[in-house]
C-alpha cells in the first residue's frame, strides 16, 4: 500500500478515514490512534464522545426496563395474593404468580446487564 500524500511504502493507516501514510506523514507514533490530519483527529473524537454517550443512554434505558420490571412484577404478586385471599381462583392465582416471577426474573437480568456495562 501506498502513502497517499508521497506515493512510497505505507506504514499506518488513519483510524479515521482509510487512508495510508508513510513514516514522513505520521505525526504521533505512539498515539493509540493514529490520524492523518487534525481534521481526521476532531472528527474521531467527536465520534467517541458520540458512542460513548449512546452507550450511556443505553444503560440508562437498561436501568428503566429493570425499574418497570420489578415494579411491575411486585404489582402481579400483590394481585396473587390478593386473588388468594378475595377471589378463590386457581388460574388466576397461578397466572398472576407466574407473571410476577418472569417478572422479576426478566428485572434481574436487565439489572445484570446494565452493571456488565458500566
Amino acid at each position: 500500500m501506498k502513502c497517499f500524500k508521497h506515493k512510497t511504502d505505507a506504514v499506518a493507516v488513519c483510524a479515521y478515514c482509510g487512508r495510508a501514510m508513510c513514516e514522513a506523514c505520521v505525526t504521533s507514533p505512539n498515539a493509540p490512534r493514529i490520524t492523518c490530519s487534525a481534521d481526521c483527529a476532531a472528527a474521531l473524537a467527536q465520534s467517541d464522545r458520540a458512542m460513548q454517550s449512546i452507550l450511556q443512554k443505553s444503560v440508562q434505558g437498561l436501568k428503566a426496563s429493570a425499574f418497570y420490571c420489578y415494579l411491575c412484577g411486585g404489582l402481579s404478586a400483590a394481585t396473587a395474593v390478593l386473588a388468594y385471599f378475595m377471589l378463590p381462583s386457581p388460574f388466576l392465582i397461578f397466572f398472576t404468580g407466574a407473571c410476577a416471577i418472569v417478572l422479576i426474573a426478566a428485572g434481574a437480568w436487565y439489572t445484570v446487564i446494565s452493571r456488565k456495562q458500566n
